[in-house]
């Protein structure tokens, strides 16, 4: 990431929340919400992911973003994703600053994810539920940018093909929902002209 879009990336992640966004309405899919959490402050900007258990009801052992579905007394999708942030690696919603919501996102798993874009403080202290979470980790935004590291892919399953973008990072392999919101995070920031 160059120094320029690295230094004015506060202003950009606020266009790209004025931006009008994609409203998903599909009843017969499972409402659920993730916090895209991004730490400033550092050398560069960060990315928190969790890497799922083997033991979880869905997605097992992927990579993901904090959250999951949306519980009846939930106050929207940002209530769902910091409850869920805090369930599952003990980020108080304190240490959140919310920017807002990036465009749903359907699965091919009959879910309809909101993504919630938050800034994360430095000083937070993650604590993973070891049930749910294998365990956290952490990469630069730069990472994504490099075009080696992304690929989109083509899967037939049940007669069906699906396609789906992939990025290899130095930790593990990312895909599916979340790979998916990533590049549309970043296709909306590189869209930001000066």
């Amino acid at each position: 990431m160059n120094a320029d879009w690295s230094s004015n990336l506060r202003e950009r992640l606020g266009r790209v929340i004025d931006s009008p966004r994609l409203v998903v309405e599909r009843p017969d899919l499972r409402r659920a919400a993730v916090l895209v959490p991004l730490v400033l402050g550092g050398e560069e900007p960060q990315l928190i992911f969790t890497l799922r258990t083997l033991t979880v009801a869905t997605h097992k052992g992927q990579v993901s973003f904090p959250g999951g579905q949306v519980e009846p007394n939930d106050g929207g999708p940002v209530e769902t994703a910091l409850r869920e942030s805090q369930e599952e690696i003990g980020l108080e919603p304190r240490f959140v600053e919310v920017l807002g919501l990036l465009d749903d996102f359907a699965t091919s798993t009959s879910f309809l994810i909101t993504p919630v874009l938050g800034i994360v403080d430095p000083v937070a202290k993650l604590k993973r539920d070891e049930r749910e979470v294998a365990s956290i980790f952490q990469e630069p935004l730069s990472a994504f940018l490099d075009p080696a590291k992304h690929e989109l892919v083509t899967v037939e399953h049940e007669g069906a093909c699906h396609r789906f973008h992939r990025y290899t990072t130095s930790h593990n392999i990312i895909w599916g929902a979340t790979a998916g919101i990533l590049y549309r995070l970043l296709m909306a920031l590189s869209a930001i002209k000066e």
